[in-house]
């Protein structure tokens, strides 16, 4: 028995040698093999990876790759950019051939265009489109600057960071035109729903823009070109319960660094002893410099650093999507919250809204869908707009105390706008509380039974919003300490208005949409065809009204009873407005290669007369898939995609004020009448009407070309446009001499052209784990005025006719005057004294007056804008950049304050021997004569390149998820705004011209957090 064991043991250890020997020959192996594509071309940098482990190779040149020490058992991972993925089972083989087919996704991509949506592939006319996934990289909790830098034609500015006024103005190919230059925004198929700034990033399916005449079928408003947003639906799944949430910490770009007490004090002397002024401080600057100044009389105080701060903000979101093929549903609730950045203080803006999106098959060929999107926006402003904060800032003496050692506040530079009380809500307040409504009720039926492929679809759509104002004017203490009697002065009799009071209004807007639709696709063997024709109408109402009371005896009962009669006053007005449109579209393609699109829209305005309401705009396009062509693929293998495109269209712009065809009269006051006199209301004679009133025309042309390359890595497309507006509504006045004392009305005389260039290239491949991508977007954009009623007396180097829309009008400078023999020996204004501005006299008159003044054409509203993304991907791990840029922009960059940047303190003329190179000239007043003119010496290029976003990701691996039933768990940390590049140092260069008195724009450190189950 014993030697039976013995024997069955060296037979099992026989037989595990055996198995581990054949292990060890196993892993031995040594694969060799070739990649190709269908062709029979070979692939070179193909990844051939093992599979459950991080040993593999790349092809070469040949398409050939040795992989040694493989399991005769492995299976492969073969993975290349632009192809499908393949896994191989070894099973024994040392040599194998691969054969990869393309990945046509980027050709079968669907973009949403209006009224509709087609394959990119195939699509004619100028259209951008950005998916919600990469809007969501950005930290801004204001959609409209989540924009900026990711699509071609779109020119955006952010010009302020105050929480709820902190959106982007967004033009499309630039300005064309002197009155309104806004796009139309279409949220899930109905326009005038308001702007995209508030809606919930993480509802965001995708955002398109349309250009050209692809717009046309927008009519009388698609001049400006017209922005698609589309919200997320259901899908055949199960339940995908979805988290999404952040956290961000805000500053401002750049702060001002003001001139503390000390530098103040001998800016001011400087200024004075200028005009032979006493020099009101004398003899006190000196004793900040010792030490020995009377803090009660004279603080120095920071008032940036009295205020401001860094401010918290905060985005949530739940969602669940899903359905069957019954019924499809998206819901979801979203939560945001912004603190301004004011130290102490209880302002703030919020936002809690809800969305359901729901679509059910009622039966195989009738689909309803019902839309409800409500949303509430609650502004906790102070009763003082952010400008007047910043105002302050810049205005308050610098040796005025914030707060007194005692702790008493200071009295501010006049009427107790101490900063400190400003910024904490002690002041009063200003409530608003939006409430807007969105919903939609739409069905979708196909008639197989009469004709296979068509189909008639229809919504309507009740969209409201409704406003309520409370703003309270209050009165509080501050204090001014009296050297006399050593005693706190309570100021508040003279703070605010001197008195409390109350405002109240209310708005009431709605806007009723009908829609119907009769469409027709159908593909054929080798022709494809989409026609519809519809019908839309939609009527816009408001009305509102507000009152006014005073003198109430505390801020305790905030309610318009408890206010006086004294000076009580109310008010109230309404307002209406309706279109009525017919419109279609046919889309033709043969083979998908030989591309046509015509569209027909006739439009009706209640802004314009009975004769003049209607109008007809046409749009035309064509494409050629020359990449499609036999001749095409047989030798030029490398290009997967080559389309030529060009479109003609006729668009509108009907945004004007309404009935000006007709004349008006002001109701007011009226005049005293009767043997008892009594004041009665009356009419008196308003606007003048213009019967031939009629919308803005633009005929736009735009030729282009986009290609895919090397296996769908590399994209480019390039767009050339030109369009020209007229019929530009504009006043007549400049041809009528003042003393006429004529006003006539607007009228359809204006005329500018538009005409530039948009490029977009991208790169994407991989690297075994590594992928990666880089791209960019480039648009320049020139206006040109052909007409509108200029003077023909204005100088030609003062014209605006012939000239960009936007410009500058300033005095041409040549430095800073050093001698009083350089002063007398050219034209100057009068009293000029070196330290002063040189001024250049253009007309050679030999004095400086307004006639030597000169364009710039060149505004704050850049003429080139660019975007440069950037990112990988490797085991998890996402990094994504975002750098956007403008360039052919100036702003005007003028101190206008008592206090300034300290760089104009540092870098100012003092004499011609001690600062000579001095980039300032001598130290000056807010309204000096000489040097605060506009001028190009203040004239700032405002070209910059910024790093607007980044961000870095780590997807928490699925087979660990698994475990505890998550689908995807996804962390992040991004920042926004994070620096610029550019030649303005004491501002952010998209800032405004009000000498940096204004709420600047944010920087913004962010962390969050994405998991679904």
């Amino acid at each position: 028995m014993k030697e039976v064991i013995l024997n069955l043991v060296k037979g099992m250890m026989l037989l595990l040698l055996w198995a581990f020997s054949v292990c060890l020959y196993a892993q031995a192996v040594t694969v060799k093999g070739t990649v190709t594509d269908a062709k029979g071309e070979p692939l070179i940098g193909v990844s051939v990876q093992i599979q459950g482990t991080t040993a593999g190779t790349v092809t070469d040149a040949k398409g050939k790759f040795i992989l040694p020490n493989v399991p005769s058992d492995a299976v492969l991972e073969v993975s290349y950019v632009g192809m499908l993925s393949q896994t191989v089972a070894l099973d024994g083989k040392t040599t194998v051939n691969i054969v990869l087919q393309e990945d046509t996704e980027a050709l079968e991509e669907v973009v949403v265009v209006g009224y509709g949506v087609q394959k990119k592939a195939t699509i004619t006319g100028s259209i951008a489109q950005v998916s919600g996934a990469e809007l969501k990289q950005s930290p801004s909790v204001n959609l409209s600057n989540s924009l900026v830098g990711r699509l071609p034609g779109v020119i955006a500015n952010n010009r302020s960071g105050e929480p709820g006024n902190d959106y982007s103005e967004i033009f499309i190919r630039g300005k064309g035109s002197l009155g309104n230059n806004n796009p139309l925004y279409v949220i899930d198929g109905v326009g005038n729903r308001g702007g995209i700034e508030r809606l919930n990033p993480s509802d965001i399916e995708s955002v398109t823009v349309l250009k050209d005449a692809s717009a046309a079928i927008y009519g009388a408003q698609a001049a400006n070109g017209v922005i698609l947003v589309t919200t997320k639906r259901g899908n055949d799944s199960k339940p995908i319960i979805t988290y999404e949430g952040n956290f961000g910490l805000s500053e401002h770009t750049r702060t001002p660094q003001l001139m503390n007490a000390y530098q103040y004090m001998v800016y001011d002397d400087e200024i004075n002893a200028h005009f032979g002024r006493t020099e009101k401080y004398k003899d006190v600057k000196n004793d900040y410099l010792d030490g020995t100044i009377d803090p009660l009389q004279y603080a120095d105080t920071d008032w940036m650093d009295v205020v401001f701060r860094m401010a918290p903000q905060t985005q949530h979101s739940l969602s669940v999507r899903g359905g069957n093929d019954r019924i499809r549903y998206y819901i979801s609730g979203g939560y945001m919250y912004q603190e301004p950045g004011f130290k102490n203080t209880d302002l703030n803006f919020k936002t809690a809204q809800v969305r359901s999106n729901l679509d059910a098959r009622i039966t195989e060929d009738f689909t309803v869908s019902l839309e409800l999107a409500m949303r509430q926006e609650n502004r906790h402003n102070s009763n003082y707009d952010s400008s007047t904060f910043f105002w302050e800032a810049f205005h308050a003496y610098p040796f005025l105390p914030a707060y007194y050692p005692n702790g008493l506040p200071g009295p501010g530079l006049s009427w107790g706008n101490n900063l400190g009380i400003l910024a904490s809500g002690k002041t009063g307040y200003d409530k608003v509380k939006d409430n807007f409504t969105n919903l939609k009720v739409a069905f979708d039926l196909k008639m197989p039974w009469l004709l296979d492929g068509l189909y008639i679809a229809g919504y309507a759509a009740f969209d409201s919003q409704f406003r309520g104002e409370k703003k309270l004017m209050d009165m509080w203490d501050a204090y001014r300490y009296n050297p006399s009697t050593k005693e706190y002065d309570n100021i508040r009799s003279t703070t605010g208005d001197g008195n409390i009071n109350l405002t109240q209004r209310y708005d009431d807007n709605r806007i009723n949409s009908l829609h119907l639709k009769l469409g027709y696709e159908k593909r054929f063997t080798e022709h494809s065809i989409n026609a519809f024709i519809a019908y839309e109408q939609s009527k816009s109402t408001g009305d509102w009204f507000s009152a006014y009371r005073r003198d109430f005896l505390s801020n305790a009962v905030d309610y318009l009873f408890a206010g006086s009669d004294n000076q009580k006053d109310n008010n109230g007005s309404g307002s209406i407005s309706a279109r009525q449109n017919f419109f279609g579209r046919l889309t033709y393609g043969f083979k998908d290669r030989y591309l046509a699109e015509f569209t027909l829209r006739r439009d009706g305005s209640q802004n314009f007369s009975s004769d003049s309401r209607w109008g007809w705009f046409p749009g035309l396009s064509a494409g050629w898939r020359i990449s499609e062509e036999s001749f095409f693929k047989d030798n030029i293998s490398h290009v997967d995609e080559f389309k030529i495109k060009a479109s003609w269209g006729k668009l509108g712009n009907d945004r004007v004020a309404p009935f000006q065809y007709v004349s008006t009269y002001d109701l007011n006051d009226g005049a005293m009448f009767g043997l008892d006199p009594k004041r009665e209301k009356g009419f008196t004679i308003g606007r003048v009407a213009n019967p031939a009133i009629t919308w803005e025309k633009v005929d736009t042309k735009n030729i282009g070309f986009e290609s895919i390359s090397f296996n769908q890595t590399l994209s480019f497309d390039f767009q050339y446009f030109y369009s020209m507006r007229t019929d530009i509504l504009t006043p007549k006045q400049a041809s009528v001499p003042d003393y006429t004392g004529l006003t006539l009305p607007d009228q359809n005389i204006g005329e500018i052209s538009n005409r530039g260039i948009e490029a977009s290239l991208s790169y994407k491949n991989k690297i075994r784990d590594l992928g990666y991508y880089i791209g960019g977007n480039f648009t320049y954009a020139h206006n040109n005025i052909h007409f509108f009623d200029e003077a023909a007396n204005v100088p030609e180097w003062q014209r605006r006719t012939g000239h960009s829309i936007d410009s500058w009008l300033v005095y041409k400078t040549d430095g800073i005057y050093q001698t009083k023999e350089e002063v007398e020996s050219s034209p100057h204004l009068l009293n000029t004294q070196p330290g002063d501005i040189k001024y250049i006299d253009i007309d050679d008159d030999g004095s400086i007056t307004s006639n030597d003044r000169v364009r710039i054409y060149e505004s704050a509203i850049p003429e080139i804008v660019y975007g440069i993304n950037m990112g990988a991907m490797w085991k998890g791990f996402e990094l994504n950049i975002l750098w956007t840029g403008q360039a052919r922009a100036k702003q005007m960059i003028r101190p206008g304050s008592y206090n300034r940047d300290i760089t104009y303190f540092n870098n100012r003329w003092i004499s011609a021997e001690e600062t000579p190179d001095a980039r300032y000239p001598r130290a000056f007043e807010r309204d000096d004569s000489f040097n605060s003119r506009d001028s190009d010496f203040w004239l700032k290029d405002a070209s910059f390149l910024r790093l607007k976003n980044i961000e870095l990701a780590y997807n928490i691996p699925s087979s660990f998820l698994e475990k505890i039933k998550i689908s995807s768990l996804r962390l992040y940390l991004s920042g926004f705004n994070l620096f610029s590049i550019d030649k303005i140092k004491i501002q952010d260069p998209e800032g405004t011209q009000a000498g940096g008195m204004y709420y600047p724009q944010q920087r913004v450190y962010n962390m969050g957090v994405s998991i679904s189950f």
